[in-house]
């Protein structure tokens, strides 16, 4: 379970591998008009570079620990049978003072089983969303990107699984080599894994802007033979890059595993925009089913809705 964070702060980088690069582009399906040629100054190779390098998705993330804005979320547990058992409903706002930050919670409304005895949270998911989206305390602010790749912290095993989760959903594409099984079979561009993804590239609008939708699918069949579930992990994700500054407005994504130690199917959704010439998310969407040895069956959901976004200087 110690996966799960590495699944939620995974999606804001893909690194670019050289060799996967080319690879990539020979499978790339692209739209009528720009193999006609009237996309006058399309370079396909310079797109995947920029694709494969992209860091405004996680820039956009940073963000929240940065801008002032307020932000509503809402996060649902449910059982088997699909019943609610536990709710977190929160209010809050970023406050800025000079160099620090602090995340103020206006309104907290909790319901069911959330929590243990001792206080703490009762399922790791929550816990995850807890850390991960609500910052604790007084803080340095910062949005800078120090390093394309994230980084995992091993001082407890519990951190380890969050920073592993981050990974996921800020980073999709990039191997996690220290999850068991699964890690080499999230580098999407992996050379060894692009037999088994279609790669589709098109137009299409998304947040009022005209957009680049650049698609990767796990195949249902490789060379003829009908694909296994276990090739890949990264089942679908789609992303729209802005046609005029390339920052990534959303992001979609499905991740699935099903195995004797690890059994989750993940779907993530992400909407970004513009304010004052900076990318900032507005919405966050998880669904996460998670069934983990000796750990009760997670099936979590929740969103988060920012807004009254005020950029600090």
């Amino acid at each position: 379970m110690r996966v799960l964070r590495s699944v939620v702060l995974s999606a804001f980088i893909a690194p670019l591998v050289i060799s996967a690069q080319e690879d990539v582009i020979k499978q790339v399906q692209l739209p009528e008009f720009v193999v006609s040629g009237n996309a006058k100054g399309f370079d396909l190779q310079s797109f995947m570079t920029q694709v494969m390098n992209d860091t405004t998705f996680y820039h956009a993330f940073l963000n929240t620990r940065f801008h002032q804005y307020h932000v509503r979320s809402a996060l649902a547990v449910r059982n088997k049978k699909e019943r609610e058992t536990a709710t977190l409903f929160r209010r809050g706002r970023l406050v800025r003072d000079g160099k620090f930050a602090d995340l103020v919670l206006d309104s907290v409304s909790e319901g069911g089983r959330l929590r243990e005895r001792d206080g703490d949270m009762r399922y790791l998911t929550a816990e995850m969303y807890d850390d991960v989206f609500f910052p604790k305390g007084r803080y340095v602010a910062s949005n800078r990107i120090a390093d394309r790749t994230l980084e995992l912290d091993k001082s407890s095993r519990f951190e380890k699984y969050k920073s592993e989760l981050k990974k996921f959903m800020f980073n999709p594409g990039q191997e996690i080599a220290s999850v068991p099984m699964i890690g080499d079979k999230l580098d999407l561009f992996d050379p060894e894994l692009v037999p088994y993804y279609d790669y589709v590239l098109n137009t299409d609008h998304r947040n009022g802007r005209m957009c680049w939708s650049f698609t990767a699918v796990a195949k249902d069949s490789v060379n003829g033979k009908r694909a296994d579930e276990d090739d890949t992990v990264i089942k679908r994700m789609v992303t729209w890059f802005d046609m005029e500054t390339m920052q990534v407005l959303a992001r979609e994504y499905r991740i699935a595993h099903r195995s004797l130690f690890l059994d989750f199917d993940i779907t993530i959704r992400v909407d970004n925009t513009v304010v004052d010439g900076e990318l900032v998310p507005v919405r966050v969407d998880y669904r996460g089913d998670w069934d983990i040895p000796f750990k009760s069956r997670e099936i979590v959901a929740f969103r988060l809705d920012y807004s009254d976004w005020r950029l600090t200087p």
